[in-house]
């Protein structure tokens, strides 16, 4: 039986509005069918007089001119419902790489004698009706994702924001908190320029989402870049929620480093025992992120390991205490 918090989430999956998707199937026919005969017009030019050429394929481009501008508003809004659909199924994975854990934890505590069989099979009804839960949500958002690509010709076109600076993937549903930012690995000559000109202030009246360019200044001895590795981009991540213990909220990771513990003062706070007060640092590095334990008693874990410093990989595991955070990249 689904419990309360996965009826809310059922209850978000119903919410997504998908009235714009219709019209624009519709429109993306129409815009299809004239495409293929602005195409088919270059076979027949040789046939007709010039003029006649021109005055057709002008025609034809009003068309699809005035088509993208009828797309344009449903597109945009079709964007912003799917972006939260993103942020559901994301949601949904990690619950569901949550249970397998949980699977995996039950049969190993069964084969060490935590239990016998009788409460080993109990516990293990429980955890396929959740297993089962998890899958049925997931099964409805893939669903909704399908209805959205029909009325788009790639999901990097759905997933493309106008809005947002051109060539720079944004992650919808943190539109509002973490945008990509890019730096570029200045050489000794692009130090010696910095120093003497003024560094450009970084967050003032600059549009949202728009990429950022930060100099790197005061770094001795620079080596010498790589052949086309002159510049990085910095890809933003997130932490997300494997079970109850972690919480619900999903915490961005940018440029600036994130605190993880007890301590109300923590920006990821963490209940419960096995927990310390100042925990584990999670920072930015130039390969990556990287994830410190602050010599704890109990220690953080990494994909069930141990460890004192890891540099952390796409859907790495984090253990903090009973809390468990999935790592995602992009």
């Amino acid at each position: 039986m689904a419990n309360a918090e996965d009826n809310q989430w059922q209850d978000a999956l119903n919410a997504i509005d998908l009235s714009a998707i219709e019209s624009l199937k519709k429109l993306k026919l129409e815009q299809d069918v004239n495409n293929e005969r602005l195409k088919a017009m270059e076979d027949l030019k040789a046939q007709v007089a010039n003029a006649v050429y021109l005055r057709v394929r002008e025609d034809y481009q009003k068309r699809q001119q005035a088509l993208d501008e009828q797309s344009r508003p449903l597109k945009q809004a079709a964007r912003d419902q799917y972006a939260r659909l993103r942020t559901l199924l994301e949601r949904f994975e990690a619950d569901h790489e949550a249970i397998k854990l949980d699977q995996q934890e039950l049969e190993l505590r069964h084969k060490l004698g935590e239990f016998d069989d009788k409460e080993f099979a109990k516990r293990v009804k429980s955890i396929e009706s959740a297993v089962k839960d998890k899958a049925d949500a997931r099964t409805r958002a893939e669903e909704l994702k399908a209805r959205f690509l029909e009325a788009f010709h790639a999901e990097s076109e759905l997933e493309a924001d106008p809005r947002t600076s051109p060539g720079i993937k944004v992650d919808a549903s943190k539109v509002d908190s973490a945008s990509t930012q890019q730096f570029k690995v200045l050489t000794p000559a692009d130090l010696a320029d910095a120093r003497t000109s003024e560094v450009p202030k970084v967050g003032g009246n600059e549009p949202p989402g728009r990429t950022q360019v930060m100099p790197m200044i005061n770094i001795p001895d620079p080596a010498p870049a790589a052949a086309g590795a002159a510049t990085q981009i910095f890809r933003p991540a997130r932490l997300i929620p494997q079970n109850p213990e972690a919480g619900k909220q999903t915490y961005p990771l940018t440029l600036k480093p994130i605190a993880l513990g007890a301590a109300a003062g923590n920006d990821v706070r963490i209940g419960g025992p096995g927990v310390d007060p100042k925990h584990a640092q999670i920072a930015a590095t130039m390969s990556g992120f990287t994830i410190t334990d602050s010599n704890t008693k109990h220690g953080t874990r990494v994909n069930a390991e141990k460890i004192r410093e890891r540099q952390l990989q796409h859907d790495d595991v984090i253990q903090i205490g009973a809390a468990r955070f999935v790592f995602r990249e992009g």
